[in-house]
């Protein structure tokens, strides 16, 4: 039974009626939810529902109890409809309040749900004829459902079809014409469908999409640099107050948003799962010098599956020392052991309830655990104001994670109703390790100095090179580097699937080991194919080489000198074709440059012009308008 803030009678006037010979539907001015006086709060025109008076009575975040219609993503009378089956859903109709069949109750998280799944899959009849429930009793029509439900895992496609489901049970509100029931396939169950039309497995932890990725690193960066240049004044928190004319609780605030941006930036340039950031300590940054190159690397221990404790290694970078020692100095003028940051200090302010400005006395030092570094980083989250916009959003968010389980949604709503990307070391090490295998996620020049270190260390570390191994005294490198030959096979397995379902924008000898079989792979087909060239491929970005310890140019890859004699083993995508087009321009203009320079040279030229042929056979195969390079012109 619903639990209300006052009593039903405060709706009841506003409620429809319900007659058994008509079937009265809500208008644009009809009430949904009322305030404890019974004002009007929404209407059924709104695109967002605010029912917070009304159900929301433990000071619940807002966004709880608010249901976001999202027009833009619709059929706007396929939408109408379920804003209309989502009203009786939660209402019923005079006589019949808040309830459904027969004493049956519902909750309202449980029918924000059903809203918000309903609503998520219905966006597929978006553009399209489909614009009214009762079309979905087709089976042909919702095949197009379950068509566009494949990307999410098999516990998410539950939720879409059980939540569509229950819709079903507001048919009597209707006229039987527009009754409607799942166009299920014959002796199919919504677990079984869900099953077979899921993507593999349960899903996983979401990438971090390339701009959310960017504004969150490029903001850690300026974040800890920021409080490492004033390194010497966060050891008091009332003495920073009093320096830079802030209340102590601003301060004590702002030192906690501190905190959590140094804890996410080792995080973040590492991939340590958060267990492993709980065993960090003031000593744990090392620098090695490797033959004049700087390796920056974090210690950490642990006892997972292990009686002692055991020493792993992290590649990571420079900007991780600054937040280390950030960590090291933050209040710690009031930690029971001095520089031990796994010990935080507390406060408690004075005024009404703590409300007050001033700190009143120091409580206990909280003592770093799992528990409290997940506040820690789901609080910077908000912090960072970094807003998500689906609608700009979405596609690229889906296209880099196509499973993720419901729990892990990083999506989060603020009270306002916009969105905000909540991080966890979970997606972070998920997204350091795309990263890292190359995937182009990041383009910030800060970045990029950044993750070079990284990328050396990681070559040296991850790779057991035993000299760096006796420098650090280490015996078990960590190990991210699973987690990194994962994202490598997701990033192969992506240019292979890129390549059977576009064999038209693709080019270059390899494809043509595909001439005569069917474009449609098995999964086991694909599998093994996937396993048989793993290793294989490297690219440049300007082409990808499946000839691996088999290459005729002995490991050279060289791609103009492979497109120039049409390689069995290369293959060259659309994206990779485009970079061709700049390659193009930048040579001739190179030249052009050189020649009004004058110092330009035969084996110079030769070695240009046998680029400009190879981007321009790239182009012709790709259908790229361009205009052929004529020497003479020089």
């Amino acid at each position: 039974m619903y639990s209300l803030s006052f009593e039903v009678g405060k709706f009841e006037q506003y409620a429809l009626p319900s007659t058994p010979d008509s079937f009265p539907m809500p208008s644009d001015a009809t009430v949904v939810s009322v305030d404890k006086d019974g004002n009007p709060i929404s209407y059924f025109k709104d695109d967002v529902w605010d029912f917070n008076a009304f159900f929301n009575l433990k000071n619940d975040p807002k966004s709880h109890y608010r249901i976001n219609f999202h027009p833009k993503e619709h059929n706007p009378k396929l939408l109408l409809e379920l804003k209309q089956r989502i009203y009786f859903l939660i209402w019923g109709a005079q006589g019949n309040l808040l309830h459904m069949e027969g004493d049956t109750f519902r909750k309202f998280s449980g029918c924000r749900n059903i809203a918000k799944f309903s609503n998520s899959a219905l966006r597929v009849f978006k553009g399209t004829s489909i614009d009214s429930f009762s079309l979905l009793s087709s089976e042909l029509v919702f095949s197009q459902l379950l068509h566009e439900v494949k990307r999410h895992s098999e516990q998410t496609v539950q939720h879409h079809l059980q939540s569509l489901s229950v819709l079903t049970q507001l048919n009597p509100h209707f006229p039987e014409r527009r009754h409607f029931s799942l166009g299920l396939p014959e002796g199919k169950t919504i677990e079984k469908i869900a099953k077979q039309y899921s993507s593999a497995g349960k899903g996983h932890y979401p990438t971090v999409i390339p701009v959310i990725y960017e504004q969150l690193m490029g903001r850690l960066i300026t974040n800890v640099t920021a409080a490492h240049d004033k390194l010497n004044d966060l050891g008091d928190v009332k003495a920073y107050a009093n320096k830079y004319g802030v209340t102590e609780r601003q301060a004590y605030d702002e030192f906690r948003a501190i905190e959590g941006a140094c804890f996410l930036t080792i995080s973040a340039f590492t991939g340590m799962r958060i267990s492993e950031l709980t065993q960090i300590d003031s000593t744990s940054y090392k620098e090695v010098d490797l033959d004049g190159i700087k390796l920056c690397t974090l210690r950490s221990w642990t006892r997972k599956l292990e009686k002692l404790p055991r020493e792993d290694a992290w590649a990571c970078a420079p900007i991780c020392k600054k937040a280390l020692e950030v960590l090291t100095a933050l209040n710690d003028s009031y930690r029971s052991n001095k520089g031990d940051i796994h010990c935080s200090p507390r406060f408690s302010f004075d005024g009404h309830y703590g409300a007050g400005d001033n700190i009143s006395r120091q409580l206990k030092d909280i003592v770093l655990n799992t528990d409290n570094l997940t506040r820690l980083f789901a609080d910077y989250s908000k912090y960072l104001d970094i807003t998500y916009d689906p609608d700009e959003m979405d596609e690229v968010y889906r296209l880099l994670n196509p499973v993720v389980p419901a729990q892990s949604n990083p999506i989060k709503e603020r009270d306002d109703g916009s969105f905000y990307w909540h991080f966890s070391t979970h997606s972070l090490r998920r997204t350091f390790a795309h990263f890292v295998v190359g995937n182009g996620l990041v383009t910030l020049a800060a970045l990029k100095y950044q993750f070079k270190h990284v990328s050396l260390a990681m070559t040296a570390i991850y790779a057991s090179h035993a000299e760096v191994l006796t420098l650090l005294g280490i015996k078990n490198p960590a190990n991210i580097k699973k987690t990194v030959e994962d994202a490598e096979m997701e990033s192969h397995k992506a240019y292979l699937r890129d390549m059977i379902d576009h064999p038209e924008e693709q080019s270059g000898g390899f494809m043509k080991a595909f001439e005569g079989d069917p474009r449609v792979l098995s999964n086991e087909q694909f599998e093994e194919l996937a396993q048989k060239t793993k290793g294989a491929n490297k690219s440049l970005g300007l082409a990808t080489c499946f000839a691996g310890i088999k290459c005729k140019m002995e490991h050279l890859f060289e791609p103009s000198s492979c497109i120039g004699r049409d390689c069995e083993n290369l293959n060259i995508n659309k994206e990779e074709a485009l970079r061709w087009q700049v390659r193009h321009r930048r040579i001739a203009a190179r030249l052009q440059q050189m020649k009004e320079m004058g110092f330009y040279n035969q084996n110079t030229l030769a070695r240009e012009l046998t680029d400009i042929r190879a981007a321009e056979k790239v182009m012709r195969d790709h259908h790229i308008e361009f205009k052929r390079f004529e020497l003479m012109e020089l």
